[in-house]
């Protein structure tokens, strides 16, 4: 349900059209044994071609509790986030079909109360354009979606929201809009939204891994989330995603995921038509009607991405090549965008060199002249730096701590949300940089 989830994989990487050569899956093998003897990621991953799955892998476990720990398989189902939006803008797409509503059918006809409902249109809830408030990325307070709400509160919080624009002027992730979308078809069907995916979807396809609607950690086979410490993995409180139905709840494995985007870009979900508006981008943004596209020079990729605040997922296919590649991931301490990179890089035989993550080893008493609290006087949160052992932790106002890993003299980084951090102990300050953003934080005077 993070925005920035959205963009990842937008790199300038020339990939050839995949020939009939074999996959090299020990080299697949060689970069997932480097991640997992170097605690870098759990998950599970999958590859297909020709709608046929040609590799897969399962990394770490999918639940740790204190000596009990259970490894991950290729049936363990994972938390997929907003890779359920492309779900939901299917069953849309469905009732177009059927004539129950279209892309032109207004917000007012349904939820009156909401701001500008007699202007804002389907069309603009499917492709982030409704102006209206994020009810999850919105909020001031991060935990806020973590505990239960009802159905009249999680309305409500959007009915009393700041609109950031008019309907149609921009593009702004908003997950609100497939809130409403789920109650959409939830009133049009007189059927609660899990069951409805299960009878249009799962069973159709026979997807057995994937399921709708249930709370946190009751899955049978569901990966609990988790953070990278130093040397292990911490559970995390995550969304509690009877808040998200429709929006991110839905748990899948990868090899689920290949078969429900094989089926959606062949026709056998949605006609032509709708798969062309699904596919629509106006100018050059990076939102369709529940698709992102991932440009490669010369080949373009369909699919989506879904993060919540410990899962992580990925599900895109290329068209040109017919091939489809999904990740899921329960414990990320590397990048969502180098594992994709590292998988499509060997799967067309392109040059990759097996990481060996080497890190810097800096002496406990070395780490003392970075301890301490930093702040910038234009944002409202503080960044905590500490030490556990010889381990440096840093923590953000309201958030988890992370692990940072020395890279070279005063300067650490943490992989898993691309942050880089550089002292200096002199100045008293630190540059913190994340995605293209650089901010500088001064270290407060005790």
């Amino acid at each position: 349900m993070k925005s920035n989830a959205l963009l990842i994989l937008v790199c300038l990487f020339l990939f050839d059209n995949l020939q009939a050569q074999e996959i090299n899956t020990a080299k697949l093998d060689s970069f997932f044994n480097a991640i997992d003897a170097n605690n870098k990621g759990m998950g599970s991953f999958a590859l297909s071609k020709n709608g046929k799955v040609v590799y897969q892998r399962s990394l770490g476990y999918s639940l740790i509790d204190a000596d009990q720990k259970t490894r991950a398989t290729e049936n363990t189902q994972y938390r997929i986030g907003s890779v359920t939006k492309t779900f939901t803008a299917t069953l849309i797409f469905q009732l177009i079909e059927q004539g129950k509503l279209s892309l032109d059918t207004k917000l007012s006809k349904f939820f009156p109360e909401m701001p500008n409902a007699a202007t804002i249109t389907i069309g603009n809830l499917l492709n982030h354009s409704s102006g209206l408030k994020d009810y999850v990325n919105d909020s001031k307070d991060i935990a806020w979606i973590t505990k239960p709400h009802t159905k009249a509160e999680l309305l409500d919080t959007i009915a009393k929201g700041k609109i950031h624009f008019m309907p149609g002027v921009e593009q702004r992730y908003c997950n609100s809009g497939f809130l409403l979308l789920g109650y959409i078809l939830e009133k049009l069907t007189a059927k609660p939204y899990p069951q409805l995916i299960n009878e249009r979807i799962f069973k159709k396809l026979n997807m057995r891994h994937s399921a709708s609607g249930l709370p946190n950690n009751t899955g049978p086979t569901e990966a609990r989330a988790y953070v990278p410490l130093a040397n292990g993995y911490t559970a995390i409180n995550d969304i509690y995603f009877p808040n998200v139905i429709a929006v991110g709840d839905v748990l899948a494995t990868p090899t689920d995921l290949l078969i429900f985007i094989e089926a959606l870009m062949n026709g056998k979900l949605v006609n032509a038509k709708s798969l062309a508006q699904m596919k629509t981008f106006k100018d050059n943004t990076a939102f369709g009607m529940g698709l992102v596209r991932v440009p490669f020079f010369d080949m373009t990729g369909f699919g989506h991405t879904g993060g919540t605040f410990g899962s992580h997922s990925v599900v895109f296919r290329f068209d040109q090549d017919k091939v489809s590649y999904a990740s899921c991931i329960n414990g990320l301490n590397y990048t969502i965008n180098d594992f994709t990179i590292a998988v499509l890089s060997i799967a067309y035989g392109k040059p990759f060199e097996i990481p060996t993550f080497k890190s810097l080893v800096v002496d406990s008493q070395e780490l003392d002249k970075y301890i301490g609290v930093y702040s910038n006087k234009d944002l409202p949160v503080k960044i905590t730096v500490s030490k556990k052992g010889a381990v440096l932790f840093a923590q953000a106002t309201g958030q988890s701590e992370f692990p940072l890993e020395a890279s070279q003299k005063n300067v650490f980084k943490f992989d898993a949300a691309n942050i880089v951090m550089e002292f200096n102990p002199n100045q008293g300050e630190v540059t913190m940089k994340q995605k293209g953003t650089v901010f500088i934080f001064k270290k407060d005077k005790i």
